[in-house]
């Protein structure tokens, strides 16, 4: 298969090589083209690029948020960890990140769409209700003298033998979880 091949065409509700379709409980890739083009009709009075110019896709890999936008390269990235904790958020996600192809961060214009599609019946949020999954620490740092302990994701430099605790000032231990 050439590199064209495997491709996702934009628009068309099919992936890219090597990715997972959405479970069954999340809407496919088409009812998430017919849910964009329903929305920028209702609450972007079209400004927003057309389908066919969009890639809506489901990621399995995204675990810190429900989902992303490239504007740039005009691709909506939606989690699906996140939605199949949550999935009547799909709609408020997909909302969301639509208005990140018109704003790309969240500076003064991002809560004026906010706000502007909440008058218009719409529901959205600038924040997920969690994170996608939840943090995994995978060290633990402890004090031999006083017991305080510190959870890490990562390790800390050198082990952590050059560090202290902060109430007693003994070098801390080291343990994976």
């Amino acid at each position: 298969m050439t590199q064209q091949e495997g491709k996702k065409r934009r628009g068309s509700g099919r992936f890219r090589e090597g990715q997972d379709d959405a479970p069954d409980k999340l809407p496919s890739p088409e009812e998430l083209y017919e849910r964009y083009e329903r929305f920028a009709r209702l609450y972007f009075d079209n400004q927003l690029p057309p389908r066919e110019q969009v890639t809506i896709e489901w990621s399995r890999r995204m675990t810190s948020a429900a989902g992303r936008c490239y504007p740039k390269r005009r691709i909506i990235r939606l989690s699906v960890p996140y939605h199949l904790a949550f999935p009547e958020d799909v709609d408020v996600t997909l909302l969301h990140e639509m208005i990140h192809l018109l704003v790309p961060n969240h500076g003064p214009a991002f809560p004026q769409w906010l706000q502007r599609i909440r008058e218009r019946g719409g529901e959205v949020h600038r924040y997920a209700k969690a994170r996608a999954t939840p943090a995994r620490y995978r060290w633990e740092y402890w004090c031999p003298r006083c017991g305080a302990k510190r959870r890490t994701k990562r390790r800390l430099n050198h082990g952590g033998k050059h560090y202290r605790c902060r109430r007693c000032g003994v070098r801390v231990k080291e343990r994976r979880l």
